[in-house]
């Protein structure tokens, strides 16, 4: 890990030094949940919808993606994410109301304002004004979220549910225009986390960066630039922009050998003392590359590209739920966690499960 460049690469940034978790109330992870459309788009299916030159051998040999999730028409992101957040809540043995906060990691949601994670609210049923926002980070969205969760319960809330996931797959009725580089990335999905007291430390340590010179490797150009006239309004401006996919896979790699070396730093631990790895999987073989890199076997991770695709903010926590659900992860082991947002946002943490 000494040998790791400190920054990225094309970046002229300086990241910040990590700093030790100093809370005097621990929090810990209670539970998860996640909630899939009912529909699977395999890669066929995608390739007749949108009348392209390729073949599901092509698709499965480059990016490692079989088939996604498709949220059903007319269904908003908010149902899905109440799914998922019952499923966790169920699982830690708590009622709705016994929440203190909410913080879901957003591409669109289900509007602009108010926040999605307040018809969350609504759906649940919980009639206490409690805090609830939405944020926008991409693949390291829920890290970030999980980080105010920790401070949260520190400052004296006793659970925080963190939410993950959004409905990014086009409709073949929307018209939008394809960009072959993108058309089977992505699937919709959605995940939750619940985060709540210990009494003794679960978390090692944490570690999050930003590069402002990486905004452009990775968008989705809807926004602001519409309503003051700089972009004309089309399905198009929903789409991903990812012009260069050679150079995701090696920030991702950046982003993991940085992460992984400031984190084992802080932690005072080195690779050996890591059970368990969980973190974004752009493609399978991005995953794949992150497992190697870090001296792991498959066998201590997860990764769900497979049959999810991208699902943007869910990633992480889809991996985390299936490590937990499959029995890979077990209580007392210790992982790695990290989220990667193209370079231009990651983190991370070490922690006891």
């Amino acid at each position: 890990m000494s040998a790791v460049a400190s920054v990225m690469t094309g970046s002229s940034k300086e990241y910040p030094a990590g700093r030790a978790l100093d809370v005097s109330r621990h929090a810990m992870m209670l539970a998860t949940g996640a909630a899939l459309p009912e529909e699977i788009v395999t890669n066929e299916n995608l390739i007749g919808e949108l009348d392209l030159v390729a073949s599901d051998r092509a698709v499965q040999f480059s990016l490692g993606i079989r088939e996604r999730r498709r949220a059903a028409r007319g269904v908003p992101v908010s149902k899905y994410l109440c799914d998922a957040a019952r499923q966790c809540i169920e699982r830690a043995g708590i009622h709705p109301e016994q929440i203190d906060r909410i913080v879901y990691c957003r591409l669109f949601g289900d509007h602009s304002v108010p926040a999605t994670s307040l018809r969350v609210l609504q759906r649940l049923g919980v009639r206490r004004g409690i805090p609830a926002m939405d944020i926008s980070a991409a693949c390291s969205g829920v890290l970030h979220a999980i980080d105010v969760a920790i401070s949260a319960i520190n400052a004296g809330d006793d659970y925080v549910l963190v939410l993950g996931g959004d409905i990014s797959v086009g409709r073949p009725e929307a018209r939008r225009e394809v960009d072959t580089r993108t058309a089977f990335l992505n699937g919709d999905g959605f995940a939750a986390v619940l985060l709540g007291p210990s009494d003794r430390p679960h978390f090692k340590c944490r570690y999050f960066y930003t590069d402002s010179d990486l905004y452009e490797l990775a968008s989705i150009p809807f926004g602001s630039v519409i309503a003051n006239g700089s972009m004309d309004f089309s399905p198009d401006v929903l789409n991903l922009a990812m012009p260069d996919g050679r150079k995701i896979h090696k920030s991702v790699l950046e982003s993991c050998a940085i992460l992984s070396r400031r984190l084992l730093e802080l932690a005072g631990m080195t690779m050996a003392n890591i059970d368990f790895f969980i973190t974004s999987d752009q493609t399978r073989l991005v995953w794949q590359d992150q497992v190697k890199m870090l001296g792991l076997s498959e066998s201590q991770s997860v990764s769900c590209f497979h049959k999810y695709g991208n699902t943007v903010a869910a990633m992480v926590p889809l991996n985390l739920n299936e490590a937990i659900e499959t029995g890979k992860l077990k209580r007392g082991m210790t992982v790695m966690m990290m989220g990667h947002g193209a370079g231009a946002s990651g983190g991370g943490f070490i922690f006891t499960y």
